[in-house]
């Protein structure tokens, strides 16, 4: 907060003059040295030719000394504009804070200002138990923004000490090039490099202490910041929007684990199990095949039906023997990897249809996904959130089993959904569970507290609808 970036603008200044003076240098030696070795007439012989290929190379280290200082430059002043940005955001970030109700100290802590607050207010937030709760999630959440803000200026920073060491670096012997550890003709590709990551790729490099899924988070919240320019209110879509995949994963790990039993229940008496997202074929087909004639559903036609919902004839590949009997499954009940086996690719594909198809496709990049997300946790990283970490697990494998149940539904892949779905949803109920209890104990609260209302909640309402009717009144 106290450096003074502007003594990087005016170092960049510095090299921009420094690269003209050696730009002069280059001239003079072109005109006075390396032209001696030019004029083959004057000066002939082995030491001629060694000069000619000696001269040029000096001449060139002129020219990547200017290439080096001209980087060194923008390197400098790229920098300068990148700190003084982050510095300001993290200055608004404080001041945000503090007109919040927090204090932040020169350190970056933060806490609640009590001293705005009168001796009895103080005194009945600090022993009310929500408020004190409420206070410290609001803490919390300040001071993580702004150490995100400090830690952009780190990085940044980490990214400059990289650049300057790597435009030093000589390119090596060759073409022109013919020193060993002079100046560095390629600067300028250093230089642009960094121009591209300061101006709009930085934010968008993964960090060490990030899983996949994390970092994908970061970006959309990153992103809505600079959509929006509120920083606050990109963190409240960004944890909404958490919030809501979360309820609906939840949701669709205990649908399985319940819809599934049942269903598994059912195949072990000896029913032919259903392939998840088929409701909708079995009851489409159903519908077209009892439509009257002349009605809208009988002039479908066929051919795009059996596209979407998957073609009945050539789930026949899949059929088989049990129990001395033998199996004709429709298209929601084949077993495509059978299908394929006995009938090819071509005829799984027509008995999956567009509708299965799509959910084989997606459970496949979903699982894709998982298990590069689970690629990105290393030990310290699992020891730090353990929760997190058998949430991403236990919905890689819910992912897995529930692609194995759509593409061969039968007692093994719907065991496997059931299983999984279980394990899934109690990770994902011990990793938000702070969330759900405090929800729980609000909604509680509410209860509470608009129960003795009701009643006279909805006398009031019917008078206001009665007379809201009433076109006399």
């Amino acid at each position: 907060m106290t450096t003074d970036f502007g003594t990087l603008a005016t170092a960049a200044g510095k090299w921009d003059e420094m690269a003209k003076e050696f730009g002069k240098v280059e001239k003079r030696y072109r005109d006075s040295v390396q032209k001696i070795t030019l004029d083959g007439a004057a000066w002939q012989g082995v030491s001629a030719e060694a000069a000619v290929m000696n001269f040029a190379a000096t001449r060139y280290e002129y020219q990547a000394a200017q290439t080096q200082a001209k980087a060194t430059a923008t390197l400098l002043r790229n920098a300068h504009a990148q700190f003084a940005t982050l510095k300001r955001q993290l200055e608004a970030a404080r001041a945000d804070a503090i007109e919040a109700g927090m204090k932040v100290s020169e350190q970056g802590n933060v806490a609640y200002d009590y001293d705005r607050l009168s001796p009895s207010e103080r005194s009945a937030m600090r022993h009310d138990p929500e408020s004190a709760a409420s206070v410290k999630a609001s803490e919390e959440s300040w001071a993580d923004y702004i150490k995100a803000c400090v830690q952009a200026v780190d990085d940044a920073d980490k990214e400059l000490k990289k650049d300057l060491e790597a435009v030093v670096q000589d390119a090596g012997i060759g073409g022109r090039d013919g020193t060993l550890g002079g100046f560095n003709g390629n600067a300028d590709n250093v230089a642009k490099a960094d121009t591209e990551a300061r101006t709009s790729l930085n934010a968008l490099k993964m960090r060490d202490d990030e899983t996949l899924d994390d970092y994908l988070r970061r970006l959309q919240k990153e992103g809505l910041t600079r959509l929006t320019g509120n920083a606050k209110l990109a963190e409240l879509i960004t944890s909404l929007n958490k919030g809501a995949i979360t309820a609906g994963a939840l949701l669709t790990a205990l649908t399985a684990a319940g819809l599934y039993s049942y269903k598994l229940r059912k195949a072990l008496l000896g029913t032919a199990p259903t392939a998840p997202g088929t409701l909708i074929s079995r009851t489409v087909n159903t519908r077209i095949a009892s439509a009257a004639p002349g009605s809208l559903l009988s002039k479908v036609p066929p051919k795009l039906v059996t596209a979407l919902t998957g073609s009945d004839e050539a789930a026949m590949w899949g059929g088989f023997v049990k129990d001395g009997k033998f199996f004709m499954p429709t298209a929601s009940e084949a077993n495509l990897v059978k299908v394929a086996q006995q009938g090819g690719l071509a005829n799984a594909a027509k008995a999956a249809g567009w509708i299965r198809g799509a959910g084989v496709v997606g459970g496949v990049a979903a699982t894709a996904y998982g298990v590069a997300n689970l690629a990105t946790y290393d030990t310290d990283m699992i020891k730090a959130n353990p929760s997190k970490f058998a949430t991403d697990l236990t919905g890689t494998a819910f992912s897995a089993s529930m692609t194995a149940l759509t593409v061969a539904p039968n007692p093994v892949t719907l065991g496997l959904a059931v299983g999984t779905g279980v394990a899934y949803a109690g990770a994902l109920v011990w990793d938000n569970w702070d969330s759900i209890s405090d929800g729980a104990e609000k909604a509680a609260d509410w209860v509470g507290d608009t129960a003795s209302d009701i009643g006279s909640g909805i006398a009031d309402g019917a008078k206001k609808l009665g007379s809201a009717l009433n076109p006399f009144d």
